[in-house]
């Protein structure tokens, strides 16, 4: 059990919002990532408090240091409580939104409306190339942004043009991503905040022990042999004596 002497003051700075509003890319995606910024600044500030009433309580001479202890250890629980459900709904959130950005990510090409068989003879060229000549053409499409074969060879079934599944979703990422940058960072930025929030899950819990000065196992025995006390003081009814 940590002594009143040794109370922390300094909250891990892995709670800081600032974790996730210095990230490449909050200001211009921050509609997506504000409340996981928020969900780590309430728990920040939820662990100061904690810290702030033990450190109240230490000076309440009128109680035991288990009492302020329990005392304690209750606000703290409410406190975990309402960061929990916070953390889980900001998670849920970026949970959703990132699989909907996958989505538009990798949803299916549309085909190269060209005049005549062109779509067809693109893919015709590629499926005569060696798996290698076909993966260095299309790498140098995408670099030069030649949609007409990219949309030609993306927008049809894999094998048409030699490619396996994986070949082709690959390219199909690629070409969404080329596209689309604003939308493959905004992926990116909250790849970023549901990690922060992930990596601080556990930290939020050992910052409350912290602040408490003792674990979860330690308030549940402090808090047993406090209810046995107080049943020992309710006064009883008793049944005469048998002779």
């Amino acid at each position: 059990m940590i002594n009143k002497s040794e109370v922390s003051t300094v909250v891990s700075p892995t709670l800081s919002p600032v974790n996730i509003t210095s990230m490449e890319g909050y200001e211009s995606n921050a509609g997506y990532l504000a409340h996981a910024s928020t969900s780590l600044d309430t728990a920040y500030q939820s662990v100061e408090a904690v810290i702030t009433a033990r450190q109240k309580l230490s000076l309440d001479e009128s109680r035991t240091e288990r009492a302020r202890m329990l005392m304690v250890a209750e606000l703290a629980e409410k406190y975990s409580a309402k960061v929990q459900k916070q953390f889980e709904s900001s998670w849920n959130k970026l949970d959703a939104a990132i699989r909907h950005t996958e989505s538009e990510l990798t949803k299916p090409v549309e085909e190269f409306a060209g005049i005549g068989n062109v779509a067809t003879e693109i893919r015709a060229h590629l499926k005569a190339m060696t798996q290698g000549e076909r993966m260095t053409f299309l790498s140098e499409a995408l670099e030069r942004n030649d949609s007409r074969t990219l949309q030609s060879a993306l927008g049809a079934p894999s094998y048409l043009s030699g490619m396996t599944a994986t070949e082709h979703a690959h390219f199909t990422r690629q070409y969404h991503d080329k596209k689309s940058p604003e939308v493959t960072a905004r992926l990116a930025a909250m790849r970023g905040a549901i990690e922060k929030l992930e990596r601080a899950g556990p930290i939020v819990v050992m910052e409350f022990a912290k602040a408490v000065g003792a674990n979860q196992r330690e308030i549940e025995r402090l808090r047993a042999a406090s209810n046995e006390a107080e049943a020992a003081l309710v006064m009883k009814d008793f049944e005469p004596a048998q002779d």
